[in-house]
């Protein structure tokens, strides 16, 4: 159950990411690839770009595991046992299980899943206090799903949500860009909801990457058909990070996925493969998002 597992084979991919990531946008409002994600056990992740793995673990019924089979510590247990909910509880044992495997696949296994410590920073984000100072990591959850990111070349920010965003205008104002409503309005009904989600899972995993709070994402303005920011936007420049966005695709149930990585390695990279693999602040303001 941990990390991801490909229905698809890579190589099937291989023709899809060969080309630089611009030529292989998809049409406006729809992340690009598709991926399919399944529920058996893998033993690593894969890099999405040069230093940077991808992993996921499926929640549910079927793939809930007991504390004794999870690599977790006492301040594990201890950190999450306040969540109320049962399956919230449970869904960041299984991610904090997933991300501790993480982290010591990315060092080669000289420091064991059981040994990572974790602090928080100022606004929530969990940060490692211990092992390599350029090791990063971003985690991300939906109820039936969670996505980890661990980087080695710098910071790093991971988002997911479901594909079919409620896409409302009573509350778009508030999170986006004056130029991304005006791309938004502009599309098809059936295609807006879509696109909504690939914007607002941008706009989180940038925000996770640069360490700031849910009050940034309005300033952070990207374009509606490549993974990047528009130019003039928040933090935009000659050396921007580095965008991949995608839709997992989960027995049916679409999520959408979005990297940002502020490596400079990874800003000239290109997908050559596919790749197979906390929350930083409250959505508290946005119930209708996952977690």
């Amino acid at each position: 159950m941990y990390s991801l597992n490909f229905i698809t084979k890579r190589s099937a991919f291989s023709s899809v990411f060969s080309a630089d990531s611009e030529q292989n946008q998809a049409p406006a409002g729809y992340p690009t690839p598709e991926i399919a994600v399944g529920t058996n056990s893998g033993k690593a992740g894969h890099e999405i770009v040069p230093g940077v793995q991808i992993w996921y673990v499926v929640h549910g019924s079927n793939s809930h595991s007991s504390l004794a089979e999870l690599s977790l510590t006492r301040a594990d247990i201890d950190e999450f046992a306040p969540v109320r909910h049962a399956g919230a509880r449970q869904r960041s044992y299984e991610t904090r299980d997933l991300l501790r495997r993480a982290l010591s696949d990315a060092v080669g296994g000289e420091i064991s899943p059981e040994d990572w410590r974790f602090d928080r920073t100022e606004f929530g984000q969990p940060t490692l206090s211990n092992g390599r100072n350029n090791l990063k990591f971003s985690c991300s959850h939906t109820p039936e799903m969670s996505v980890v990111a661990v980087s080695t070349i710098g910071d790093v920010g991971i988002d997911v949500a479901d594909a079919e965003f409620e896409a409302g205008s009573d509350w778009l104002g508030e999170v986006m860009a004056p130029r991304e409503l005006a791309g938004l309005v502009k599309l098809p009904d059936a295609d807006r909801p879509r696109a909504v989600a690939r914007l607002w899972t941008l706009k989180e995993a940038f925000v996770k990457m640069l360490g700031t709070g849910i009050a940034e994402v309005a300033d952070k303005a990207f374009d509606l058909n490549h993974d990047r920011l528009l130019p003039g936007s928040s933090n935009d420049g000659p050396e921007q990070p580095e965008f991949r966005t995608w839709i997992a695709n989960h027995q049916g149930q679409r999520y959408s996925v979005a990297l940002a990585s502020s490596s400079s390695v990874a800003a000239h990279a290109r997908l050559s493969h596919l790749s197979e693999g906390s929350v930083v602040y409250s959505r508290d303001q946005f119930p209708f998002l996952g977690r």
